[in-house]
């Protein structure tokens, strides 16, 4: 019998209100990727579509309620034991207040702050293409059993 291939199931969000993009950072628990910068998101629970996953993400961990559109999928492989399918999306919010949950921070960063921030190492690849209008993007990353990004491929392909 062949052993299938497993993976769970995520989202990340990406929010912005003008020209800033609310990325949180975890300091406490068992997160991955601990004192980095992400977007907001989590584990899709059993029964909930991605989108509805995305959006309650987004209002339990701000407290803001937002229009979300996918711009990507990322297969993960090698992350500390596991494999991801993430589901990247981004939407625009006309409120600026937030309601952080607890061991979250969150703050507005000017887009043009991004580069100088320690971010989860993907972003680099995947912020530009979120954050961007054009066709959603597909992409395969490996990790190093860790959260050490060994690479991430995007398919070429435009559909």
């Amino acid at each position: 019998m062949t052993v299938r291939h497993v993976a769970r199931l995520a989202t990340v969000a990406f929010v912005t209100h003008g020209d800033d993009v609310l990325l949180v950072r975890r300091r406490t628990g068992g997160d991955r990727f601990l004192g980095k910068w992400n977007g907001v998101g989590g584990h899709v629970e059993s029964g909930e579509d991605v989108l509805a996953a995305a959006r309650r993400e987004v209002r339990e961990e701000t407290g803001l309620d937002v229009a979300l559109t996918l711009r990507g999928v990322v297969h993960e492989t090698g992350m500390q034991g596991a494999a991801y399918v993430v589901f990247f999306f981004a939407g625009a919010s006309a409120e600026r207040s937030l309601r952080a949950a607890p061991d979250h921070e969150l703050v507005w960063h000017p887009r043009t702050s991004l580069a100088g921030l320690p971010l989860v190492a993907d972003l680099r690849h995947i912020l530009p293409r979120a954050l961007a209008d054009g066709p959603t993007f597909f992409a395969i990353e490996r990790y190093d059993g860790t959260d050490g990004l060994l690479s991430i491929v995007f398919s070429e392909e435009t559909g």
